[in-house]
């Protein structure tokens, strides 16, 4: 079966659902052996296709805040996405890159799935943002009366330009909910601005957010018929999906899908555990991320060499690699699952043995960093690695990487690229972590 290794890319991503939805399909269908789907973190648009493709990634999904950056990093792109001025979906195609929108398929859907008709209803939009400009072409493709509203007056008026509909200032919001059958939130969870007395019963309210959100708890109170952002976030997940795999999931597949976006993301990690590629900065990127937290730096390959009473190059000389790998396994099982509190930098193969990965996922937040093979080379000293110590070692960490890609995409919660200083990628997978779970 040929890999498939999709992502999803933002800035925060850490609190991002679609892995769970994704590789549920995938561990229900047994397919995850060779196809993952996981966590891209990117500073810029720019950044997200540089790790794409130094990832051979098959597909990504991309958030905020970079759907309108990347169209200009793409081949194609089609009409829908230029349209609402912003892509959620990248695959490769041929020898280029092409984008599409999804989003305006996962209001559609949602909506229809909920029995509310669409045509000739009277519609609000708030905020004519990425995730509003997406409701707002959805809604006029299917011939709703639409009803702009936006912070910003101009974005209001320059998205009823685009798609159509009108625009109104926020001020007339009160009055225009009183005469309109949906509303539809694009804003951010924490933004309070409709009292509860201004929800009819009978409006149907549909909040892009799947975090708690005040209109939502406001609209349930008031009887109104609420539709919630998992289920526009599985909506566009289903033709995602068939962008990423050529085909439709059946409906055991969203099945499952919908169960594992409904369950909560996990707690505050226990540990963090960095994974990669000789090179790619485990230990002095760990060392300063446990600083910066309060936590505790190990290193498993100083775990291995004191228990040994040898240094790792040595212990492959002797023993060979098979024997490196049973005691790298035996020491990651008695670490993890008897402390918490610690960064981890673990070895470049530890993720080649699925009971590892297992024990990582189960114990810790996996963050992959990358590097490319030239920085890695560039970074290891001259006959510190036993793999690549042979004639041509570039060709060998580049065949070695390759192999090893699904192994990282599987275990990894989190990919981070380390191209740059220890400082500001340490300081990247910080504010993910706060973001995402608090200090």
């Amino acid at each position: 079966m040929k890999e498939k290794r999709l992502a999803v890319v933002g800035n925060p991503i850490l609190h991002s659902k679609s892995p769970l939805m994704f590789n549920a399909v995938f561990q229900l269908q047994s397919m995850n052996k060779y196809y993952s789907y996981t966590r891209l973190a990117a500073s810029s648009a720019e950044e997200a296709i540089f790790l794409f493709n130094e990832l051979k990634l098959t597909g990504m999904n991309v958030t905020a805040p970079f759907k309108k950056d990347i169209i200009d990093h793409l081949d194609t792109v089609e009409i829908p996405a230029v349209r609402i001025g912003g892509v959620n979906t990248v695959v490769r195609e041929g020898r280029g890159l092409k984008g599409c929108n999804t989003d305006y398929i996962g209001v559609m859907e949602s909506l229809k799935q909920h029995n509310v008709r669409i045509k000739d209803k009277r519609c609000i939009v708030l905020g004519a943002g990425g995730a509003g400009g997406a409701a707002i072409y959805g809604l006029t493709q299917e011939k709703a009366e639409v009803i702009i509203l936006d912070q910003d007056f101009r974005r209001s008026r320059d998205a009823a330009r685009n798609f159509g509909g009108r625009a109104e200032k926020v001020e007339s919001l009160e009055s225009l909910l009183s005469s309109s059958d949906i509303l539809i939130s694009a804003i951010p969870a924490d933004a309070d601005i409709i009292p509860e007395a201004w929800l009819r019963k009978d409006l149907v309210v549909f909040d892009a957010n799947y975090k708690k959100s005040f209109l939502s708890e406001k609209a349930i109170k008031r009887g109104c018929k609420v539709i919630k952002g998992e289920e526009w976030l599985l909506n566009q997940a289903v033709p995602a999906y068939r962008h990423f795999l050529g085909a439709t999931p059946d409906q055991t597949a969203i099945g499952a899908m919908r169960t594992a976006l409904l369950s909560a993301l996990a707690s505050k990690p226990q540990n963090i555990a960095m994974v990669g590629f000789m090179g790619c900065g485990k230990t002095a990127i760990g060392k300063l991320l446990a600083k910066k937290m309060g936590l505790v730096f190990k290193d498993t390959d100083d775990l291995i060499e004191a228990r040994e009473g040898r240094s790792i190059p040595e212990i492959f000389k002797t023993d060979g690699e098979a024997y490196f790998r049973k005691v790298e396994k035996a020491i990651l099982k008695q670490e993890l699952e008897n402390h918490s509190g610690v960064v981890y930098g673990c070895g470049g193969g530890v993720v080649l043995d699925d009971k590892n990965k297992e024990i990582l996922k189960t114990n810790a937040l996996v963050v992959w960093l990358y590097s490319t093979i030239e920085t890695t080379l560039k970074r290891i000293p001259p006959g510190t690695r036993p793999l690549l110590d042979c004639p041509n070692p570039e060709e060998k960490a580049r065949d070695l990487l390759d192999r090893r890609l699904i192994h990282y995409s599987r275990a990894a919660d989190l990919i981070v690229g380390s191209e740059h200083s220890a400082e500001k990628t340490g300081e990247k997978i910080h504010e993910e972590i706060n973001k995402t779970f608090g200090d």
